[in-house]
C-alpha cells in the first residue's frame, strides 16, 4: 500500500513537471512509463489517444466559457452576415479565422487534436465566407473565385508551415497549383494532352526532387512535397477535363494505364522515397 501511494505521488509530480515545462516532455514520458502498472498503456499513447470528449471532460470551466463565447459569436455573425456592408463582412470573417488559427497555435504543443480541429474550422470559415461574399455581391465570379482560392492557398501554406500541419500545408499548395493551372490555361489554351503531360510531369519531378533535397533538414516538408509531386503527375488529366472542359474520351483507360506505370515506379523505388518521407 505504501508503494502504491508513493507511486501515485511520483506520477503526480511527473505530471506537474510536464505541465510546468520544468522537464522535457519526452523525459516525463520516460519517467511515467517507469512507474506505470503492468498492463497500463504508455503515457505517450494515453496522451495521443485523448480526443475531444476527453478534453471536454477534464477541461477547465474557463475553456467551456471560452468555447461558448466563440460559438455564440460565430452564430451571431453568421445570422447577421448578409446585413453587414462588404468591409464589415470581410473584417468579421477575417477576425474569426485569425482567432481559430490563434487557438490552433496555442494548443499545438499540448492538444494536437484540438489544434487540428480548430485550424480546420478556421480554414473552412475562410473558404466558405469568401464564397458567400462573392455570391452576395455578384461580382465577376471566375476572377474573384480565383483570387479567393489563391489567397486561401497562400494562407494555408503559411499556417500549415508555421504550425507544422502537413495536411493544411498540402491543401494550400494544391490551391496555389489550381490558380497556376487556370492562369496557364488562359495563356496556353490550345495545348494538347501530350504537351500538358510533359508540362505537369516535369513540375511533379521538380517537387519530388525538392522532397529529396529537404528530407534531411526538414523531414515534415518532404512528405508534403512528395504528395504534391504525385498530385502533379495526374494534373494533366484534371487540367484537360475539368479546367479546359474537353471530352474525356479514352481518358479513363489512359489514366488507369498511367496509374499502373506510376505504381510500378513507386514499387521499384520504394526503398528510396519511403526513406525520404519518413526520415
Amino acid at each position: 500500500m505504501d508503494q502504491e501511494k508513493k507511486r501515485a505521488i511520483l506520477l503526480h509530480e511527473i505530471e506537474h513537471w510536464r505541465q510546468s515545462r520544468l522537464l522535457p516532455e519526452q523525459y516525463c514520458d520516460f519517467l511515467s512509463n517507469l512507474y506505470r502498472e503492468e498492463g497500463d498503456p504508455p503515457q505517450s499513447q494515453n496522451r495521443n489517444n485523448t480526443g475531444l470528449l476527453t478534453y471536454l471532460k477534464h477541461g477547465h470551466g474557463v475553456a467551456w466559457l471560452l468555447g461558448f463565447v466563440i460559438i455564440s459569436c460565430i452564430c451571431l455573425i453568421g445570422f447577421y452576415f448578409t446585413a453587414f456592408p462588404l468591409p464589415m463582412q470581410i473584417f468579421s470573417a477575417s477576425v474569426i479565422t485569425v482567432i481559430c488559427y490563434g487557438f490552433a497555435a496555442i494548443w499545438r504543443s499540448s492538444e494536437k487534436s484540438m489544434s487540428a480541429m480548430v485550424s480546420t474550422l478556421g480554414s473552412a470559415i475562410m473558404l466558405g465566407s469568401g464564397v458567400w461574399i462573392i455570391q452576395l455581391h455578384q461580382g465577376e465570379a471566375k476572377i474573384w473565385f480565383l483570387v479567393l482560392v489563391g489567397l486561401c492557398g497562400l494562407v494555408w501554406c503559411l499556417v500549415g508551415l508555421t504550425l507544422r500541419i502537413s495536411l493544411l500545408h498540402y491543401c494550400g499548395l494544391v490551391g496555389l497549383i489550381l490558380v497556376y493551372a487556370v492562369l496557364i490555361g488562359g495563356y496556353w489554351p490550345m495545348a494538347t494532352l501530350m504537351m500538358l503531360e510533359a508540362f505537369w510531369i516535369l513540375h511533379g519531378v521538380l517537387l519530388v526532387g525538392i522532397c529529396w533535397w529537404v528530407h534531411r533538414r526538414f523531414p515534415r516538408l518532404s512528405l508534403v512535397y512528395f504528395a504534391t509531386g504525385m498530385t502533379l503527375v495526374f494534373m494533366a488529366e484534371a487540367d484537360t477535363i475539368v479546367l479546359r472542359h474537353q471530352a474525356a474520351g479514352d481518358m479513363v483507360f489512359y489514366s488507369i494505364l498511367k496509374l499502373a506505370i506510376v505504381v510500378g515506379i513507386l514499387f521499384w523505388t520504394r526503398k528510396k522515397w519511403i526513406t525520404w518521407v519518413t526520415s
